[in-house]
């Protein structure tokens, strides 16, 4: 799937979390979706179905709907295993964009939640959903993770850059603390290149700063999808 499309999506996942209203809802077999939070909007669960459906937008008969997760069906050994992670990365971490695209998962989180303005050092408060990360990422070992780094278009594009190198490698550095193996992991900065939305006003400056994973199948899996697994 084309890049343009991936960050659209996950430009509306982030907008629909950003603007869900405070409180939080139990669900029938007792576990709680929290809405809202001081660090950030949460997604419910019955928000966080429709927000799959205005991810998947006019293609959504194309994809699968995983608990409030949208994404592209891909069959076999890695359709199954990315399901069973996209579905414990969406309950775990509520205040992440979590969404299937193909074979890769991508895991977005405004930088307002981890980083204070203009700075690189993850705030003390947000490392938890990182390292629910890590746990999660442990759990499903036959993958790689990209973390990325963007900016809003604020300030010359050398600083931009700059700062989203920094913020994907301190996101690193929390995963790698966290037990995931730096073999596992790399990281790049896009600075201001690519946005999810529009950099001329203030809310779609706020979407555009984030990190994101990108979780993409490892040789192993990619053999036991080959295999029939």
């Amino acid at each position: 799937m084309k890049k343009k499309t991936r960050t659209r999506k996950l430009g509306i996942s982030l907008a629909v979390l950003l603007a869900l209203p405070a409180g939080c809802a139990t669900n029938p077999d007792g576990t709680t979706e929290y809405k809202r939070t001081a660090i950030g909007a949460l997604a419910g669960g019955a928000v966080g179905a429709g927000a799959g459906a205005l991810i998947g937008g006019k293609k959504a008969g194309r994809g699968a709907l995983i608990g409030g997760v949208a994404g592209a069906v891909v069959g076999g050994a890695i359709g199954n295993y990315m399901d069973r992670q996209a579905a414990e990365l969406k309950r775990r971490i509520p205040e992440a964009a979590v969404e299937r695209q193909g074979d890769k998962l991508y895991v977005a989180l405004p930088s307002g939640i981890l980083f204070d303005v203009d700075r690189d050092q993850v705030r003390s408060e947000a490392r938890n959903p990182l390292v629910t990360a890590a746990e999660v990422l442990v759990k499903y070992p036959d993958t790689y993770v990209t973390v990325e780094g963007h900016t809003d278009s604020t300030g010359s594009h050398d600083h931009n850059q700059s700062l989203s190198e920094r913020r994907a490698m301190r996101v690193r550095d929390v995963l790698l603390d966290s037990g995931v193996p730096a073999g596992r992991l790399s990281v790049r900065g896009y600075g201001e290149t690519d946005p999810i939305a529009d950099n001329a006003t203030p809310e779609g400056r706020q979407l555009n700063r984030r990190v994101q994973l990108e979780i993409r199948p490892n040789e192993k899996l990619q053999a036991q999808q080959r295999q029939g697994g």
